[in-house]
Protein backbone atom coordinates (compact mmCIF):
# COMPACT_ATOMS: atom_id res chain seq x y z
CA UNK A 1 0.00 0.00 0.00
CA UNK A 2 1.41 3.66 -1.26
CA UNK A 3 0.12 7.05 -0.64
CA UNK A 4 -0.19 9.71 -3.07
CA UNK A 5 3.58 9.97 -3.13
CA UNK A 6 4.03 7.02 -5.79
CA UNK A 7 2.24 8.53 -8.12
CA UNK A 8 3.96 12.01 -7.56
CA UNK A 9 7.00 10.70 -7.47
CA UNK A 10 7.32 8.97 -10.12
CA UNK A 11 6.19 11.83 -12.13
CA UNK A 12 9.52 14.01 -10.45
CA UNK A 13 11.59 11.21 -11.11
CA UNK A 14 11.02 11.21 -14.79
CA UNK A 15 10.79 14.93 -14.88
CA UNK A 16 14.39 14.85 -13.03
CA UNK A 17 15.69 12.91 -15.24
CA UNK A 18 14.36 14.31 -18.72
CA UNK A 19 13.27 11.10 -19.57
CA UNK A 20 10.01 8.33 -19.74
CA UNK A 21 11.60 5.33 -18.42
CA UNK A 22 12.54 4.87 -14.86
CA UNK A 23 14.23 2.16 -13.07
CA UNK A 24 12.30 1.11 -10.11
CA UNK A 25 14.42 -1.61 -8.95
CA UNK A 26 17.29 -3.48 -10.80
CA UNK A 27 15.29 -5.22 -13.18
CA UNK A 28 11.70 -3.13 -12.89
CA UNK A 29 11.48 -0.24 -15.38
CA UNK A 30 8.39 2.11 -15.56
CA UNK A 31 7.61 4.10 -18.74
CA UNK A 32 5.93 6.84 -18.92
CA UNK A 33 5.07 6.72 -22.81
CA UNK A 34 1.72 6.41 -23.73
CA UNK A 35 2.83 5.63 -27.17
CA UNK A 36 4.38 3.22 -25.77
CA UNK A 37 1.19 1.15 -24.25
CA UNK A 38 0.17 -1.02 -26.88
CA UNK A 39 3.41 -2.32 -27.71
CA UNK A 40 3.26 -3.53 -23.68
CA UNK A 41 -0.18 -5.03 -23.23
CA UNK A 42 -0.76 -7.12 -26.46
CA UNK A 43 -1.08 -10.63 -27.33
CA UNK A 44 1.82 -10.39 -29.81
CA UNK A 45 4.51 -10.42 -27.13
CA UNK A 46 4.42 -14.23 -26.65
CA UNK A 47 4.69 -15.19 -22.91
CA UNK A 48 3.21 -12.29 -20.45
CA UNK A 49 3.97 -13.35 -16.78
CA UNK A 50 3.16 -10.84 -13.76
CA UNK A 51 5.63 -10.41 -11.33
CA UNK A 52 5.24 -11.69 -7.64
CA UNK A 53 4.25 -8.20 -6.05
CA UNK A 54 1.54 -7.70 -8.27
CA UNK A 55 0.13 -11.01 -8.20
CA UNK A 56 0.42 -11.95 -4.84
CA UNK A 57 -2.10 -8.74 -4.12
CA UNK A 58 -5.05 -10.35 -3.44
CA UNK A 59 -3.93 -13.76 -1.76
CA UNK A 60 -3.07 -17.12 -2.52
CA UNK A 61 -6.33 -18.78 -3.94
CA UNK A 62 -7.53 -16.57 -6.99
CA UNK A 63 -6.46 -17.83 -10.33
CA UNK A 64 -7.26 -14.67 -12.16
CA UNK A 65 -5.93 -12.18 -9.39
CA UNK A 66 -3.50 -14.87 -7.96
CA UNK A 67 -3.10 -18.56 -7.84
CA UNK A 68 -2.56 -21.25 -4.74
CA UNK A 69 -0.15 -23.92 -3.40
CA UNK A 70 -0.07 -26.42 -6.31
CA UNK A 71 0.91 -29.62 -4.75
CA UNK A 72 1.85 -32.30 -8.11
CA UNK A 73 5.52 -32.68 -8.32
CA UNK A 74 5.38 -31.23 -11.76
CA UNK A 75 3.57 -27.78 -11.10
CA UNK A 76 5.07 -27.49 -7.53
CA UNK A 77 8.28 -27.39 -9.48
CA UNK A 78 6.93 -25.20 -12.05
CA UNK A 79 5.56 -22.44 -9.11
CA UNK A 80 7.60 -23.06 -6.40
CA UNK A 81 5.19 -24.84 -4.01
CA UNK A 82 4.68 -21.45 -2.44
CA UNK A 83 1.45 -19.79 -2.54
CA UNK A 84 2.27 -16.60 -5.45
CA UNK A 85 0.28 -15.12 -7.95
CA UNK A 86 -0.83 -16.54 -11.21
CA UNK A 87 2.64 -15.54 -12.05
CA UNK A 88 3.13 -17.63 -14.76
CA UNK A 89 1.83 -17.66 -18.27
CA UNK A 90 0.66 -20.47 -19.19
CA UNK A 91 -1.36 -21.50 -15.88
CA UNK A 92 -2.60 -18.19 -16.00
CA UNK A 93 -3.82 -18.90 -20.11
CA UNK A 94 -5.22 -22.42 -18.69
CA UNK A 95 -7.09 -20.43 -16.02
CA UNK A 96 -8.38 -17.43 -17.99
CA UNK A 97 -9.67 -20.00 -20.62
CA UNK A 98 -12.12 -21.66 -18.43
CA UNK A 99 -13.79 -18.54 -17.58
CA UNK A 100 -13.71 -16.28 -20.96
CA UNK A 101 -17.26 -17.87 -22.12
CA UNK A 102 -18.96 -16.71 -18.86
CA UNK A 103 -17.53 -12.74 -19.23
CA UNK A 104 -18.51 -13.09 -23.42
CA UNK A 105 -20.05 -10.34 -25.38
CA UNK A 106 -22.63 -12.76 -25.77
CA UNK A 107 -23.55 -14.87 -21.89
CA UNK A 108 -23.49 -10.48 -21.08
CA UNK A 109 -26.42 -10.04 -23.35
CA UNK A 110 -27.88 -13.15 -22.36
CA UNK A 111 -27.52 -11.59 -18.60
CA UNK A 112 -29.29 -8.25 -19.59
CA UNK A 113 -32.83 -9.33 -18.01
CA UNK A 114 -31.29 -10.01 -14.47
CA UNK A 115 -29.06 -6.94 -14.46
CA UNK A 116 -31.85 -4.75 -15.59
CA UNK A 117 -33.98 -6.21 -12.37
CA UNK A 118 -31.37 -5.16 -9.93
CA UNK A 119 -31.20 -2.00 -11.49
CA UNK A 120 -35.22 -1.37 -11.10
CA UNK A 121 -34.71 -2.13 -7.50
CA UNK A 122 -31.61 0.16 -7.32
CA UNK A 123 -34.01 3.33 -9.34
CA UNK A 124 -36.67 2.14 -6.36
CA UNK A 125 -34.55 3.01 -3.43
CA UNK A 126 -33.83 6.30 -5.41
CA UNK A 127 -37.74 7.39 -5.81
CA UNK A 128 -37.83 6.88 -1.82
CA UNK A 129 -35.25 9.36 -1.10
CA UNK A 130 -36.79 11.46 -4.00
CA UNK A 131 -40.12 11.48 -1.49
CA UNK A 132 -38.49 11.22 1.86
CA UNK A 133 -35.35 13.86 1.66
CA UNK A 134 -33.37 11.16 2.48
CA UNK A 135 -29.53 11.86 1.34
CA UNK A 136 -27.50 8.87 -0.20
CA UNK A 137 -24.06 7.64 0.15
CA UNK A 138 -22.62 6.88 -3.28
CA UNK A 139 -19.38 6.23 -1.72
CA UNK A 140 -17.92 2.50 -1.67
CA UNK A 141 -14.52 2.73 -0.53
CA UNK A 142 -12.16 -0.07 -1.16
CA UNK A 143 -9.28 -0.17 0.45
CA UNK A 144 -6.58 -2.97 -0.17
CA UNK A 145 -3.53 -3.98 2.02
CA UNK A 146 -1.68 -6.33 -0.49
CA UNK A 147 1.01 -7.35 1.48
CA UNK A 148 -0.92 -8.47 4.16
CA UNK A 149 -3.34 -10.57 2.15
CA UNK A 150 -1.39 -13.66 2.23
CA UNK A 151 -0.72 -13.88 6.08
CA UNK A 152 -4.22 -13.05 6.71
CA UNK A 153 -5.30 -16.19 4.79
CA UNK A 154 -2.74 -18.31 7.06
CA UNK A 155 -4.62 -17.61 10.10
CA UNK A 156 -7.64 -19.68 10.65
CA UNK A 157 -11.07 -18.13 10.41
CA UNK A 158 -12.26 -18.52 14.04
CA UNK A 159 -9.51 -16.82 15.26
CA UNK A 160 -9.68 -13.79 12.35
CA UNK A 161 -13.09 -13.29 13.72
CA UNK A 162 -12.04 -12.38 17.27
CA UNK A 163 -8.76 -10.71 15.99
CA UNK A 164 -11.23 -8.66 13.50
CA UNK A 165 -14.72 -8.35 13.97
CA UNK A 166 -15.11 -6.38 10.98
CA UNK A 167 -14.27 -9.00 8.90
CA UNK A 168 -16.89 -11.27 9.63
CA UNK A 169 -19.44 -10.75 7.10
CA UNK A 170 -16.19 -11.18 3.99
CA UNK A 171 -15.41 -14.72 6.25
CA UNK A 172 -19.19 -15.26 5.93
CA UNK A 173 -19.15 -14.73 2.62
CA UNK A 174 -16.76 -16.73 1.73
CA UNK A 175 -17.88 -19.46 3.67
CA UNK A 176 -20.97 -19.35 1.54
CA UNK A 177 -19.36 -19.34 -1.94
CA UNK A 178 -17.51 -22.78 -0.70
CA UNK A 179 -21.04 -24.02 0.17
CA UNK A 180 -22.63 -23.25 -2.87
CA UNK A 181 -19.38 -24.72 -4.88
CA UNK A 182 -20.12 -28.13 -3.11
CA UNK A 183 -24.44 -28.15 -3.41
CA UNK A 184 -23.25 -27.19 -7.52
CA UNK A 185 -21.12 -30.11 -7.41
CA UNK A 186 -23.39 -32.60 -5.74
CA UNK A 187 -26.52 -30.78 -8.05
CA UNK A 188 -27.84 -29.70 -4.51
CA UNK A 189 -28.60 -26.11 -5.58
CA UNK A 190 -31.14 -25.74 -8.76
CA UNK A 191 -31.92 -22.51 -7.97
CA UNK A 192 -30.31 -21.21 -11.30
CA UNK A 193 -33.01 -23.06 -12.93
CA UNK A 194 -35.07 -20.47 -11.72
CA UNK A 195 -32.85 -17.71 -11.86
CA UNK A 196 -32.70 -18.53 -15.52
CA UNK A 197 -28.64 -18.61 -15.46
CA UNK A 198 -25.88 -20.66 -14.28
CA UNK A 199 -23.16 -19.18 -12.65
CA UNK A 200 -19.31 -19.24 -12.69
CA UNK A 201 -19.03 -22.35 -10.70
CA UNK A 202 -21.01 -24.17 -13.39
CA UNK A 203 -19.01 -23.03 -16.14
CA UNK A 204 -15.70 -23.62 -14.25
CA UNK A 205 -16.79 -27.37 -12.88
CA UNK A 206 -17.88 -28.04 -16.47
CA UNK A 207 -14.91 -26.97 -17.90
CA UNK A 208 -11.75 -28.57 -18.96
CA UNK A 209 -9.41 -27.82 -15.84
CA UNK A 210 -8.00 -30.84 -13.99
CA UNK A 211 -9.64 -31.88 -10.45
CA UNK A 212 -7.37 -29.84 -8.83
CA UNK A 213 -8.24 -27.09 -10.12
CA UNK A 214 -12.06 -27.96 -8.99
CA UNK A 215 -11.21 -27.80 -5.57
CA UNK A 216 -13.91 -26.24 -2.96
CA UNK A 217 -10.92 -23.72 -1.98
CA UNK A 218 -9.76 -22.18 -5.31
CA UNK A 219 -13.43 -22.47 -6.73
CA UNK A 220 -14.38 -20.29 -3.56
CA UNK A 221 -11.62 -17.35 -3.66
CA UNK A 222 -11.91 -17.28 -7.32
CA UNK A 223 -15.62 -16.45 -7.25
CA UNK A 224 -14.57 -14.17 -4.28
CA UNK A 225 -11.70 -12.11 -6.21
CA UNK A 226 -14.56 -11.75 -8.90
CA UNK A 227 -17.64 -10.27 -6.64
CA UNK A 228 -14.89 -8.02 -4.98
CA UNK A 229 -12.90 -6.91 -7.77
CA UNK A 230 -15.78 -6.32 -10.00
CA UNK A 231 -17.86 -4.88 -7.27
CA UNK A 232 -15.56 -2.14 -6.16
CA UNK A 233 -14.23 -0.77 -9.48
CA UNK A 234 -17.43 -0.19 -11.10
CA UNK A 235 -19.26 1.42 -8.05
CA UNK A 236 -16.11 4.14 -7.68
CA UNK A 237 -16.25 4.39 -11.83
CA UNK A 238 -20.50 5.08 -11.19
CA UNK A 239 -19.63 7.31 -8.40
CA UNK A 240 -17.18 9.86 -9.88
CA UNK A 241 -19.20 9.82 -13.12
CA UNK A 242 -22.86 10.69 -11.15
CA UNK A 243 -20.57 13.41 -9.28
CA UNK A 244 -19.23 14.71 -12.61
CA UNK A 245 -22.54 14.56 -14.49
CA UNK A 246 -24.14 16.21 -11.61
CA UNK A 247 -21.72 19.51 -11.35
CA UNK A 248 -21.97 20.04 -14.84
CA UNK A 249 -25.37 21.40 -16.20
CA UNK A 250 -24.32 21.05 -19.91
CA UNK A 251 -23.72 17.74 -19.39
CA UNK A 252 -26.47 16.74 -17.89
CA UNK A 253 -28.51 18.17 -20.69
CA UNK A 254 -27.28 16.85 -23.76
CA UNK A 255 -27.60 13.50 -21.99
CA UNK A 256 -31.06 13.71 -21.20
CA UNK A 257 -32.20 15.23 -24.52
CA UNK A 258 -29.95 11.79 -26.41
CA UNK A 259 -31.77 9.57 -23.78
CA UNK A 260 -35.33 10.88 -24.59
CA UNK A 261 -34.96 9.87 -28.20
CA UNK A 262 -35.10 6.26 -27.01
CA UNK A 263 -36.75 6.45 -23.76
CA UNK A 264 -39.57 8.78 -24.48
CA UNK A 265 -41.33 8.44 -21.04
CA UNK A 266 -39.57 7.60 -17.75
CA UNK A 267 -41.00 4.72 -17.85
CA UNK A 268 -39.82 3.37 -21.63
CA UNK A 269 -37.52 0.13 -21.49
CA UNK A 270 -34.72 0.38 -23.58
CA UNK A 271 -32.14 -2.47 -24.36
CA UNK A 272 -28.20 -2.81 -24.34
CA UNK A 273 -27.52 -2.84 -28.32
CA UNK A 274 -29.64 0.49 -28.42
CA UNK A 275 -27.80 2.15 -25.63
CA UNK A 276 -24.17 0.71 -26.90
CA UNK A 277 -25.41 3.04 -30.52
CA UNK A 278 -25.90 6.32 -28.20
CA UNK A 279 -22.57 8.55 -29.27
CA UNK A 280 -23.33 11.51 -26.20
CA UNK A 281 -23.92 8.75 -24.17
CA UNK A 282 -20.85 6.37 -25.12
CA UNK A 283 -18.92 9.68 -24.82
CA UNK A 284 -19.91 10.52 -21.13
CA UNK A 285 -19.16 6.85 -20.00
CA UNK A 286 -15.65 7.19 -21.62
CA UNK A 287 -14.49 10.24 -19.72
CA UNK A 288 -15.74 8.80 -16.43
CA UNK A 289 -13.44 5.72 -17.29
CA UNK A 290 -10.59 8.33 -17.97
CA UNK A 291 -11.05 10.38 -14.82
CA UNK A 292 -12.43 7.88 -11.89
CA UNK A 293 -9.12 6.09 -12.11
CA UNK A 294 -10.92 3.02 -10.71
CA UNK A 295 -7.66 1.19 -11.25
CA UNK A 296 -3.80 3.32 -9.95
CA UNK A 297 -1.51 0.50 -9.40
CA UNK A 298 1.06 0.44 -12.33
CA UNK A 299 0.13 -2.31 -14.64
CA UNK A 300 3.65 -4.66 -14.89
CA UNK A 301 4.30 -7.51 -17.48
CA UNK A 302 7.58 -9.94 -17.81
CA UNK A 303 8.26 -11.40 -21.31
CA UNK A 304 10.76 -14.08 -20.46
CA UNK A 305 11.38 -14.81 -23.67
CA UNK A 306 11.16 -11.16 -25.50
CA UNK A 307 13.39 -8.78 -25.65
CA UNK A 308 11.51 -5.22 -26.32
CA UNK A 309 12.88 -1.76 -27.86
CA UNK A 310 12.29 1.37 -26.83
CA UNK A 311 13.79 4.60 -28.66
CA UNK A 312 16.64 2.21 -29.95
CA UNK A 313 17.28 0.86 -26.81
CA UNK A 314 16.70 -2.83 -26.03
CA UNK A 315 15.10 -3.84 -22.83
CA UNK A 316 16.16 -7.62 -22.13
CA UNK A 317 13.81 -9.98 -21.53
CA UNK A 318 12.93 -11.08 -17.79
CA UNK A 319 12.61 -7.06 -16.91
CA UNK A 320 9.52 -6.18 -15.53
CA UNK A 321 7.81 -2.94 -17.56
CA UNK A 322 5.21 -1.20 -15.88
CA UNK A 323 3.19 1.89 -17.16
CA UNK A 324 0.82 3.66 -15.14
CA UNK A 325 -3.00 4.20 -16.62
CA UNK A 326 -4.12 7.26 -14.25
CA UNK A 327 -0.40 9.09 -16.11
CA UNK A 328 -1.66 8.49 -19.20
CA UNK A 329 -5.49 9.90 -18.52
CA UNK A 330 -4.13 12.55 -16.95
CA UNK A 331 -1.89 13.46 -19.76
CA UNK A 332 -2.16 16.84 -21.18
CA UNK A 333 -1.04 16.13 -25.07
CA UNK A 334 -3.42 13.94 -25.37
CA UNK A 335 -6.01 14.88 -23.09
CA UNK A 336 -5.65 19.03 -22.72
CA UNK A 337 -7.50 20.39 -19.63
CA UNK A 338 -7.45 16.88 -18.19
CA UNK A 339 -8.92 17.48 -15.16
CA UNK A 340 -11.83 18.87 -16.63
CA UNK A 341 -14.87 16.56 -17.13
CA UNK A 342 -15.13 17.13 -21.08
CA UNK A 343 -17.28 14.27 -23.06
CA UNK A 344 -17.27 16.18 -25.76
CA UNK A 345 -13.70 14.86 -26.75
CA UNK A 346 -14.56 11.38 -27.03
CA UNK A 347 -16.58 13.30 -30.33
CA UNK A 348 -13.74 14.58 -32.31
CA UNK A 349 -11.43 12.11 -32.59
CA UNK A 350 -11.77 8.09 -32.57
CA UNK A 351 -8.21 8.06 -32.01
CA UNK A 352 -8.11 8.89 -28.43
CA UNK A 353 -9.39 5.18 -27.49
CA UNK A 354 -6.37 3.76 -28.13
CA UNK A 355 -5.59 6.01 -25.35
CA UNK A 356 -8.22 4.35 -23.10
CA UNK A 357 -6.49 2.02 -20.78
CA UNK A 358 -8.87 1.69 -17.50
CA UNK A 359 -9.30 -2.37 -18.69
CA UNK A 360 -5.25 -2.95 -19.80
CA UNK A 361 -5.04 -4.73 -23.04
CA UNK A 362 -3.35 -8.25 -24.07
CA UNK A 363 -3.78 -11.09 -22.57
CA UNK A 364 -4.20 -10.26 -19.05
CA UNK A 365 -6.60 -7.72 -19.66
CA UNK A 366 -9.91 -6.91 -17.41
CA UNK A 367 -11.73 -10.21 -17.80
CA UNK A 368 -15.09 -8.50 -16.73
CA UNK A 369 -14.78 -5.65 -19.55
CA UNK A 370 -17.77 -6.56 -21.15
CA UNK A 371 -20.25 -6.49 -17.76
CA UNK A 372 -18.08 -3.62 -16.89
CA UNK A 373 -19.14 -1.92 -19.92
CA UNK A 374 -23.01 -3.52 -19.47
CA UNK A 375 -23.20 -2.15 -16.44
CA UNK A 376 -22.56 1.33 -17.15
CA UNK A 377 -24.62 2.28 -20.29
CA UNK A 378 -27.84 0.46 -18.15
CA UNK A 379 -27.26 2.31 -15.41
CA UNK A 380 -26.17 5.67 -16.17
CA UNK A 381 -29.25 5.32 -18.70
CA UNK A 382 -31.91 4.46 -16.48
CA UNK A 383 -30.23 6.78 -13.77
CA UNK A 384 -30.24 9.83 -15.42
CA UNK A 385 -32.62 9.84 -17.46
CA UNK A 386 -34.91 9.09 -14.46
CA UNK A 387 -33.00 11.63 -11.52
CA UNK A 388 -30.70 14.75 -10.48
CA UNK A 389 -28.42 14.30 -8.35
CA UNK A 390 -27.87 17.61 -5.90
CA UNK A 391 -24.38 17.51 -4.89
CA UNK A 392 -23.98 20.66 -2.64
CA UNK A 393 -22.36 18.42 0.23
CA UNK A 394 -19.47 16.98 -1.70
CA UNK A 395 -16.14 18.81 -2.00
CA UNK A 396 -14.21 17.23 -5.21
CA UNK A 397 -10.92 17.87 -3.59
CA UNK A 398 -11.63 16.20 -0.36
CA UNK A 399 -14.16 13.34 -1.41
CA UNK A 400 -13.75 12.51 -5.26
CA UNK A 401 -10.08 13.08 -6.81
CA UNK A 402 -7.43 10.56 -6.04
CA UNK A 403 -5.69 11.18 -2.90
CA UNK A 404 -4.11 7.82 -2.34
CA UNK A 405 -3.08 4.43 -4.39
CA UNK A 406 -4.25 1.56 -2.72
CA UNK A 407 -4.22 -0.49 -6.13
CA UNK A 408 -8.18 1.69 -6.32
CA UNK A 409 -7.73 5.31 -6.03
CA UNK A 410 -9.25 6.49 -2.88
CA UNK A 411 -10.36 10.18 -1.40
CA UNK A 412 -8.55 12.10 1.07
CA UNK A 413 -8.55 10.40 5.03
CA UNK A 414 -11.06 12.92 5.72
CA UNK A 415 -13.35 12.82 2.98
CA UNK A 416 -17.36 12.81 3.93
CA UNK A 417 -17.70 10.37 1.31
CA UNK A 418 -20.67 11.13 -1.51
CA UNK A 419 -23.54 12.50 0.21
CA UNK A 420 -26.69 13.55 -2.54
CA UNK A 421 -29.92 14.81 -2.66
CA UNK A 422 -31.78 13.09 -4.96
CA UNK A 423 -34.58 14.72 -7.44
CA UNK A 424 -36.79 13.67 -9.87
CA UNK A 425 -36.64 14.94 -13.53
Amino acid sequence: MVSQNYLSSTRLISEYYTGPIVRLNPDDLHVMDPDFFDEVFNITNGKADKPYRVANVFGPYPAVCTTYILRTTKEADKNSNKAIGTKDHDVHRMRRGALNPFFSKRFVSELEPFVQAIIDKMCNRLDDACETGEPIDLNLLNIHVPWLMKSLYMIPDRLMRVISPAMTDILDMRERLALQVEDIRHERDLSHTQSGHRTVFHELLQSKLSPLEKGRDRLRDEAFSLITAGSGTSAYVLKVLSYHIATNAQVQRKLLQELKTVTPQVSSHVDLQTLENLPYLTAVIREGLRMSHPVTHRNSRTFPERTLIYGGKLIPAGTTISMTPLLIHENERIFPDATTFKPERWLKSDNLQRYLVTFSRGSRSCLGINLAWAEMYLIVAKVFRRFNFNVDLVVRERDIDVAKDMIMGVPRSDTKGVVVKVEQV
